[in-house]
């Protein structure tokens, strides 16, 4: 009897927790690519970035086989290629064989930790997004994730359809990127800072290059910089609004942020973040503090 099979017995297919304490399904893990079920015509959703969210590729992390085959099952039940690994070893070999587009990251493993997994990862440039997955629920473990560059935060127990909206909360931020910046380059903005009205994906400020449409920041010495989807969607609104104050709840609308991670917290570590990995290269201010009011985006912005 399958994880799946199990949970729909005890009358649990979509509320089971995952990570709690009470009847958990176990059976063995899955190690390699699952394969596709039917989806739900009720969990229907848009194409992200031009590629139905069922394209992207999932990896689950955790050292509990039980629920990574609940979970793995769930997803794949929901039209997503998921599979899972037990460790930060396993998942180092898994991606070497192909890249991911998102991980489910379990925090609290035997051995390597789930944050030593997450600093592994963003040393990459090219790193998945990362969804950590925690007993652990206070801020301080969820601001240490966000720092490490994690892209969400769920804690345990939670149930799989909490999971799978979101992983497509953070797929979802990914395509909203791309159509707010089509959106802002049409608009015709007036003063030194201008955005030209030209479906622009590509901008230059002070040196640096952000590529919309791959997601990706290069500085001045051509060093690609790697965002996380939070570092990136507020450069994103940045560059589209040069020289304009930004309120914490504006940058949190204008992101398309809504979930449970877009706090005035959130905002602030992201901004911290951003701002080191671009004093890293130079010292000139780009990112200024407007105390009580929020930040405003200093260069000048061109469509490169």
């Amino acid at each position: 009897m399958t994880a799946y099979m199990i949970a729909n017995h005890y009358g649990l297919p979509v509320s089971v927790s995952l990570g709690s304490h009470g009847p958990a399904p176990h059976g063995p893990a899955s190690h390699g690519p699952a394969s596709h079920g039917p989806a739900s015509q009720l969990d229907d959703h848009p194409a992200i970035d031009g590629t139905d969210a069922g394209s992207a590729r999932i990896v689950i992390v955790d050292d509990d086989p039980g629920l990574r085959e609940l979970l793995t099952e769930f997803l794949v039940d929901h039209g997503l290629r998921a599979e899972a690994v037990d460790s930060g070893a396993a998942l180092r070999t898994r991606l070497g064989r192909s890249p991911c587009d998102l991980i489910v990251l379990d925090m609290m493993m035997p051995g390597e930790d789930g944050l030593s997994v997450l600093r592994t990862l963003t040393r990459n440039g090219q790193a998945p997004a990362v969804i950590m997955f925690s007993a652990l629920a206070s801020e301080v473990d969820r601001v240490v994730a966000l720092e490490l560059g994690a892209d969400d935060y769920v804690t345990k127990p939670s149930s799989p359809r909490e999971i799978l909206a979101r992983i497509r909360s953070v797929l979802r931020r990914r395509g909203a990127g791309l159509a707010h910046m089509n959106g802002a380059s049409n608009a015709e903005q007036q003063g030194d800072g201008a955005v030209p009205a030209a479906r622009a994906m590509t901008f230059a400020f002070a040196g640096w290059t952000l590529d919309c449409r791959m997601r990706t920041l290069y500085a001045p010495d051509g060093t690609m910089v790697r965002l996380t989807d939070g570092e990136f969607q507020l450069l994103n609104v940045f560059v589209s609004q040069p020289q304009t104050v930004h309120s914490r709840d504006d940058m949190i609308a204008q992101s398309g942020r809504t979930d449970s991670m877009a706090r005035g917290r959130t905002i602030d570590v992201n901004i911290s973040r951003l701002r080191r990995k671009l004093h890293a290269y130079d010292t000139v201010e780009i990112i200024r503090t407007v105390r009580g009011n929020g930040y405003i985006f200093m260069p000048t912005v061109t469509a490169a």
